[in-house]
């Protein structure tokens, strides 16, 4: 019997037997569906990463942080013995930029201010956090890029460049529409005070002309400790100074501004080769000063993505193989029910092998159609998770959405071709069974 002989005579088995397929192979498209939609949100979640990293160029980035960063980060560390605790001791000033920046292996040096915002556009706002950054930034990945306007090119300039999320959040369907117009800013400030009097909060507003628009980031809100938003530097430091989120705010209330040397949240290091960045931190940390980099958590983000990847796998496994369990019980009633066709079949010349290749080509087919049927299901059912996602972090004021949910070649090509081994092996023992029915007996079979 030719191979095409056999699926022809598997696919008709089937096709008689139209409630029994569907009911079987709505199994095997559930647990695919389930697999899929679990194993997508792994590689997902670890393709944001790995982007971030890479659009961000951190593998040769490490931050000098401010006190509020600094005291997060020594409490993070008494947990963590294997690395000191280093809590600040020195201003970022000017002086600590210099200094960084002559050394030998730093290839540049961003000093940057974080502050607390209200954006809004006409009935459209945004809350959430944004940077104050000298134009050079923009030589610095992802600031190279910009998908509308330009960058800052002046430190003191009334000027704005939104993240793609925030413009979007303002009412900006594309880039090009935010650019020129005029947006308020708006945050609190304290005014400095004499005596025992209490520390007013007054609200201060300033009017910023929007320049340009960056592209889309991964993983990121358009205003968090990684935001895109941008103001210039000057501008965002007279903010800064006296908001009352800001640590610098606290020693000017007393006595002014004036008195103090210009000091900075966050100060950003690039150095020219990865292998050499542990070395310019360890020399930044003994000047007193308090750093951080994302390679310090890489390997234990790469094994938490393989020990959830795993668990995520293991579960869809298990469905998988439930469903296993339904092809095997469904092709041994099909045996007993077909015993007299099987013994036909062999007096008139079928093989073993020819009975067993058509058992095993029905529990292939139900797995194929279940493979593919599982795989638009889990690629639906992930749409509408993310959508949902996309929904919840829109009305928390996340600017940026990622999606977290990936379709690599091999995951595509893998749950269907698991889900084809998986139906051929639990059609082995039925397979098996028909062969070994003796004619004789079959045919006296009532």
């Amino acid at each position: 019997m030719s191979w095409l002989d056999t699926f022809r005579i598997a696919f008709d088995n089937l096709r008689q037997a139209k409630l029994r397929f569907v009911l079987t192979c709505l199994g095997v498209t559930i647990a695919i569906a389930t697999l899929l939609a679990m194993v997508s949100f792994g590689a997902g979640l670890r393709r944001e990463t790995i982007e971030n990293f890479q659009m961000r160029d951190l593998l040769r980035s490490f931050r000098v942080l401010g006190p509020e960063q600094s005291q997060y980060l020594t409490r993070m560390r008494e947990e963590k013995p294997d690395r000191k605790a280093n809590p600040q001791r020195v201003p970022l000033t000017d002086s600590l930029v210099d200094r960084v920046s002559r050394l030998e292996d730093v290839e540049s040096v961003q000093p940057e201010i974080r502050l607390p915002v209200e954006l809004q556009y006409g009935d459209k706002r945004y809350l959430g956090w944004i940077r104050g950054a000298i134009p050079q930034l923009k030589s610095t990945p992802p600031f190279s890029k910009i998908t509308a306007g330009r960058f800052l090119n002046r430190r003191d300039a009334q000027e704005i460049v939104l993240s793609r999320g925030v413009a979007e959040m303002l009412g900006f369907k594309e880039a090009e529409q935010a650019v020129g117009r005029t947006i308020e800013l708006r945050t609190d400030q304290l005014r400095p005070v004499s005596g025992d009097d209490d520390l007013p909060i007054e609200t201060i507003t300033r009017k910023l002309r929007v320049v340009g628009v960056l592209p889309r980031l991964p993983s990121t809100r358009g205003g968090t400790f990684y935001g895109g938003t941008v103001i210039p530097l000057d501008l965002a430091r007279a903010l800064w100074r006296q908001n009352p989120a800001s640590a610098a705010s606290l020693t000017t209330l007393r006595g002014g501004l004036e008195s103090r040397e210009r000091e900075y949240s966050v100060i950003d290091v690039r150095v020219k080769d990865s292998s050499r960045l542990d070395d310019v931190r360890k020399t930044v940390e003994g000047w007193g000063a308090s750093t951080f980099s994302l390679v310090d958590e890489m390997d234990k983000v790469q094994q938490a993505f393989l020990i959830f990847e795993t668990i995520l796998s293991a579960l869809g496994t298990i469905a998988l193989v439930v469903a296993s369990l339904g092809i095997a019980n469904v092709l041994i009633m099909s045996v007993l029910e077909r015993t007299q066709m099987i013994g036909t079949m062999k007096a008139i010349g079928g093989t073993n092998g020819d009975i067993r290749r058509i058992f095993l080509f029905e529990a292939a087919l139900i797995g194929l159609a279940g493979g593919l049927l599982g795989l638009t299901a889990g690629w639906l059912l992930t749409r509408v998770a993310q959508a949902i996602i996309a929904h919840y972090f829109v009305k928390h004021n996340v600017a940026e959405v990622p999606d977290l949910f990936a379709y690599p070649g091999w995951l595509v090509v893998g749950v269907v071709g698991f889900a084809l081994a998986f139906s051929i092996v639990s059609g082995l023992v039925p397979a098996n069974r028909a062969a070994r029915i003796d004619p004789v007996k079959a045919l006296k079979t009532s």
